[in-house]
């Protein structure tokens, strides 16, 4: 009975590895053929497969039925930018009142070698709960930010320290996936939701 049990583990453990091994290099060759995402017709916008705060994969179909705001920063930003457009966004969605729930604010992180899942989290609790925070791998999100026409430029620092440039507008798009238009990163809470108010009352 021991000898068939060890026979059960080592078969168990060689399938284990086999299956690691193979979705270890289906990771690589997606990385080698590129990422494949859609516009789906959009002027801006379109389509995106990342991970979240929460440690598990993301897409932009995940938010269907809801007005999505796409920002995208860095942890590291200043305040003065990536904080005060995100303070914004929380605030738009507590002008809101119940009308939140159709709304989904996404913070892109541009940064993913220093934006973990723990940092993320840590960096958008700052402005409540209701910010979703996701990054990906450096070929994906160089698709991502071309498909929303935002920037993907990393500037050099002293000491191999360096910057991101952040978005100078947020994406929004519409609960069918459908560009809607921009508002600049700059906007007040007042500003964004009166945008999303207006949008919602025109349907």
């Amino acid at each position: 009975m021991q000898e068939r049990d060890k026979r059960r583990l080592a078969i168990g453990a060689i399938i284990v590895a086999l299956s690691a091994a193979g979705g270890y290099g289906g990771y690589r060759a997606m990385e080698r053929a590129g990422p494949m995402l859609s516009t789906y017709g959009n002027e801006v916008g379109g389509s995106f497969r990342l991970v979240s705060a929460a440690e598990g994969a993301v897409s932009d179909s995940d938010f269907r039925g809801r007005w999505m705001l796409v920002y995208f920063g860095y942890t590291h930003c200043p305040d003065t930018q990536c904080g005060a457009t995100l303070k914004a966004m929380a605030g738009a969605m507590d002008l809101l009142g119940p009308r939140y729930r159709k709304v989904a604010p996404l913070f892109i992180s541009l940064d993913p070698m220093r934006d973990t899942a723990e940092a993320m989290r840590a960096y958008t609790l700052r402005f409540g709960p209701r910010i979703f925070a996701m990054t990906g791998a450096p070929n994906m999100l160089r698709a991502v930010t071309a498909e929303y026409h935002a920037p993907y430029v990393r500037h050099e620092g002293k000491d191999g320290d360096y910057s991101m440039e952040p978005s100078p507008r947020i994406v929004i798009m519409s609960p069918e996936g459908r560009y809607a238009g921009t508002i600049q990163s700059d906007a007040s809470a007042e500003e964004i939701a009166k945008r999303l108010n207006d949008l919602m009352a025109a349907r």
